[in-house]
């Protein structure tokens, strides 16, 4: 299991070693992006469109998960950007995200991929926020749907069927329901240079490019070769070095 990987709490199992060198914690989601600032001050070109694209960043120290986004052109889309729809409806003048982006961003905040029982899982912890189901045959929603579908990459559905979206307003709601089932697991090593100022957690997901700081514990080793983007063990006497991700000049900062 990675430290600072973030699981559902049920699928917890582990030996005593692991339990021994890892201490669980419950994710605090800080979104310091107001979600009703991006339901404003559309262009002429985002109300032609019918949506916004959001593009979200986060960065993780520790347990907390603070949450930033901001309103991007089609133009500037990245594929290794977090991004999803903010979706307007002219008949409700009101603004929806759909199920499938909801799933997605909590995918990026918990670094991971989501099996289907998980997903189906999340859709019905989501019931709850009382979505609305958008169908072509549904009265007064079909040209919603069709608007929906007909979205360009990044698309806010997988395939043309019947989806539920949510008031955009509620997604903080969401995301923080969701992410209140799993748990963040550290190495108490890294808590504890973290807590002294000697390894800081930062985890871009919307750059074109990843910024990682991890610890290596091979004593007297020197930068070497770049590694992927994950949090490696630390123990007593080791010497701590920091190991940081691979950038890209010219990508897009919030």
């Amino acid at each position: 299991m990675k430290a600072q990987s973030l699981v559902r709490t049920k699928q917890h199992t582990g030996n005593v070693q692991d339990q021994e060198e890892l201490y669980a914690q419950t994710p605090i989601l800080d979104l310091v992006t107001p979600l009703s600032s991006i339901c404003t001050g559309w262009t002429q070109t985002e109300v032609a469109a019918g949506r916004r694209l959001v593009r979200f960043a986060k960065v993780q120290d520790g347990r907390r998960l603070i949450v930033s986004c901001e309103p991007i052109m089609q133009e500037d889309f990245c594929e290794s950007d977090s991004v999803i729809s903010c979706i307007y409806r002219e008949e409700s003048d009101s603004c929806f995200v759909t199920s499938v982006d909801v799933i997605y961003l909590l995918e990026r905040l918990t670094n991971g991929e989501f099996p289907v029982e998980e997903k189906n899982r999340i859709r019905r912890n989501l019931e709850g926020l009382r979505p609305t189901t958008v169908s072509k045959h549904k009265p007064g929603f079909g040209d919603f749907f069709q608007r929906i579908m007909e979205f360009p990459d990044p698309k806010p559905r997988n395939i043309e069927k019947d989806l539920k979206v949510f008031e955009w307003n509620l997604l903080g709601q969401a995301l923080e329901k969701i992410l209140s089932k799993y748990v963040c697991f550290s190495h108490f090593g890294c808590a504890y240079i973290r807590a002294h100022s000697l390894c800081k957690v930062h985890i871009h997901f919307t750059f074109c490019r990843t910024y990682r700081v991890a610890c290596r514990c091979k004593p007297g080793r020197k930068s070497g070769a770049l590694r992927p983007p994950t949090f490696l063990p630390c123990t007593r006497g080791a010497i701590h070095e920091p190991l940081f991700g691979p950038t890209e000049a010219g990508c897009p900062k919030i």
